[in-house]
């Protein structure tokens, strides 16, 4: 990445990091109040925000493509590029899920503090989290499809082109503190869900730094699918 490109600015930083989540939590708030979709999981409600708080995101890569390379060919402005072996792409991939995964339930004691503690005063209709047994098989079938397609796929591609690919590749001048800002603010983006705020900082914090390292945008995203298709395993389970 050229260094002229890199964003050396903390606060504009912090902002670009937090925007997108603000703007999805907005949303997915209006669908809760809406009322016009009450009977279905609150997880499928916020996966229709994820989309179209995402538009923006792709929005502003197609802006700053344009700006820059004078074409809306986003992938010319994203970093991140280093190719590795099909081998290594498995071996990392399989052995970041497994470290993240242990990390995030053993950070769920933690998790579920914070949400009887510090975050108590959030209303329980706002928690996207419920227990899906309690649903037909026609809303899980529905879940499943949300999981799927928009929080194994779309949403974590989207994310990590943005996250990794576009802001962790300008953040390079901090060094190895760039990750760890990223993280910090990847976590935060979450606002639909700040009491797993510390779980995600603790769980993500090694699969990224391994993939600044190995400055593989490709690794990220494949990490980060396999993370979110362990809700579609669960939810297929129910079936």
């Amino acid at each position: 990445m050229n260094e002229e490109k890199e964003i050396r600015s903390i606060w504009k930083l912090i902002i670009l990091h937090l925007v997108p989540g603000i703007v999805l939590s907005i949303i997915y708030l209006f669908l809760l109040k809406k009322g016009n979709m009450t009977e279905y999981p609150r997880i499928v409600l916020l996966g229709l925000a994820v989309i179209f708080a995402q538009i923006p995101i792709l929005g502003y890569l197609f802006y700053v493509a344009r700006k820059e390379e004078g074409s809306f060919n986003i992938f010319k402005i994203l970093g991140l590029k280093n190719k590795l072996k099909i081998k290594e792409y498995i071996f990392y991939a399989f052995t970041l899920l497994m470290i993240s995964g242990i990390l995030m339930m053993c950070s769920k004691p933690l998790s579920n503090l914070m949400l009887n503690t510090v975050f108590s005063w959030i209303p329980n209709w706002f928690n996207y989290v419920q227990d899906m047994s309690q649903f037909s098989r026609y809303y899980i079938i529905i879940t499943l499809a949300v999981s799927f397609f928009i929080f194994t796929i779309i949403g974590p591609i989207i994310e990590e082109f943005y996250f990794r690919g576009f802001l962790l590749a300008r953040m390079k001048w901090m060094g190895k503190y760039s990750v760890l800002l990223n993280v910090i603010l990847f976590a935060i983006y979450h606002f639909w869900s700040p009491w797993l705020i510390v779980a995600r900082v603790i769980s993500c914090l090694p699969v990224f730094y391994w993939v600044y390292k190995k400055d593989s945008l490709k690794l990220s995203i494949l990490v980060h699918c396999l993370l979110n298709f362990t809700d579609v395993v669960s939810l297929m389970m129910l079936l």
